[in-house]
């Protein structure tokens, strides 16, 4: 004889009660009936209170009879652990009933339907639970507390196509659900592991209520979600794009974005709200992806021709988006240097010099600059000459700190530092110090003491 085990077997309905139920699935199992006179107690064989290897008998224990001399020999062994998140356990509820009266046995809930006695052992029926122990939630999937009889996803033995068949719950199914689930999520661990949040949120090792969620255990693979990223409406209107910077912070924007979602607009040195978004590499969500386009104001007609104007401005409304070799491509080029206007080099000193216009945005002063001023005589060689450049007035050089520190880049288009020192250095002709009255002179040598080497040779403050 080779006898089957009785099987109880976890299945997912949306019938009955509109949720979760067990089903039994009866099979032929180990044959009680014939053994009542052996076992007056099913505590003979099974151990409620132990492990689960304890609660069925060691199918050593059958061949103390069935030997193949006294009885045939048979082949029996426990039945393998069935995928289940119940919350439940035999020997706690064996004695959370053992103050009722009368106190519930086992034929309670595993008597066969129209059992003749004691032996005639099922499964357990979804409603010997449900005759204790009614249902009190409007929508099993939705209003219940599912800690009542349920244990979480991380701690179920349920496999990954088990999961995958999990019901929906009904308020999943409304429009607004994606954006407003975070509102609530108590309920989330029952169903859902912490890989399958991170699925959609880009944030997710960052966000607490997510961190709250176990993570999958070894044996189970979840299926990943579908990533949602329903756009705000906000977002839909046609002048966000452009005033998007003013509303942005990382603590919002982060569950949908990566860096790299921003960066594939803004370039260069980005803003600190975009750094501190989570970088794609740390991600398993893949974001929002962001395709790059004009923003609304290019639009204007003439813009090309007029956002002179509004670079100069500004640079870093530019600078965000484009690098310099994107405006060298016209401004540098022979036939279509259109950034100044035509007479512009007869009076760009006085625009170079007040800084109206950044220079060193596209020229190198010391090289650009100073080329061009050698070549029609303006530069200084040897001893410094006040009047090649300075108007030839007599005085400048009495006068020109003020000018210097008002302008230093006008300066440094002509002269270089060597310059500087031939008067104000130690060893210069007049050792003319360069500073203020109230200058910190230990204060500015504890903050970088090899400037002090520039002009004087020993230890200026006699350390």
């Amino acid at each position: 004889m080779r006898a089957r085990p009785l099987l109880l077997v976890l299945a997912l309905t949306l019938s009955g009660l509109g949720g979760w139920a067990l089903l039994a699935q009866r099979q032929d199992g180990f044959p009680h009936r014939d053994h009542e006179r052996l076992f007056p107690l099913c505590a003979g064989c099974h151990v409620m209170d132990g492990a689960r290897s304890a609660f069925y008998p060691q199918p050593q224990l059958c061949a103390r009879c069935h030997d193949g001399q006294q009885e045939e020999r048979v082949t029996w062994a426990p039945p393998a652990a069935q995928p289940t998140n119940l919350r439940f356990d035999h020997a706690a509820h064996q004695r959370a009933t053992a103050r009722e009266q009368p106190a519930l046995d086992c034929t309670s809930c595993h008597a066969a339907p129209g059992a003749a006695g004691r032996m005639d052992v099922a499964a357990a029926e979804p409603a010997s639970c449900l005759g204790c122990h009614a249902h009190q939630s409007r929508d099993h999937l939705a209003d219940a507390d599912c800690a009542d009889c349920h244990t979480t996803l991380a701690q179920s033995s349920l496999t990954s196509q088990t999961v995958a068949a999990l019901p929906r719950p009904a308020d999943h199914e409304v429009a607004e659900f994606t954006a407003r689930h975070g509102s609530e999520t108590a309920s989330c661990e029952f169903c859902h592991v912490r890989e399958q949040c991170a699925t959609c949120h880009v944030d997710a090792a960052r966000l607490p209520a997510i961190q709250r969620i176990a993570a999958a255990p070894a044996s189970l693979r979840a299926p990943p979600l579908q990533a949602r990223y329903p756009v705000p409406a906000s977002h839909d209107q046609p002048d966000f794009a452009s005033r998007h910077g003013r509303v942005a912070r990382s603590a919002s924007c982060s569950t949908c974005h990566t860096r790299e979602s921003c960066t594939t607009c803004h370039t260069g040195r980005v803003p600190e709200e975009v750094a501190a978004l989570t970088a794609a590499a740390q991600s398993i969500a893949q974001g929002v992806a962001i395709e790059r386009g004009m923003p609304i104001t290019h639009a204007a007609p003439g813009f090309v021709a007029d956002h002179g104007n509004a670079a100069a401005t500004d640079p870093r409304n530019c600078t965000s988006c484009h690098t310099r070799p994107f405006c060298e491509e016209c401004h540098d080029a022979p036939d279509r240097a259109v950034f100044h206007a035509p007479d512009f080099m007869l009076g760009h000193s006085t625009a170079a010099y007040t800084g109206r216009l950044e220079c060193s945005n596209c020229h190198d002063p010391r090289v650009f600059c100073r080329d061009c001023h050698a070549r029609t005589g303006q530069t200084s060689s040897g001893r410094l000459a006040s009047f090649v450049f300075h108007d030839a007035e007599p005085l400048w050089l009495l006068r020109h700190g003020g000018a210097a520190r008002r302008g230093l880049e006008s300066c440094s288009s002509c002269h270089a530092q060597r310059d500087c020192l031939q008067c104000h250095s130690t060893l210069g002709a007049f050792k003319v110090s360069p500073h203020t009255r109230d200058f910190d002179a230990r204060a500015a040598q504890r903050r970088n003491p090899i400037i002090c080497k520039a002009c004087h040779v020993g230890d200026p403050l006699g350390r």
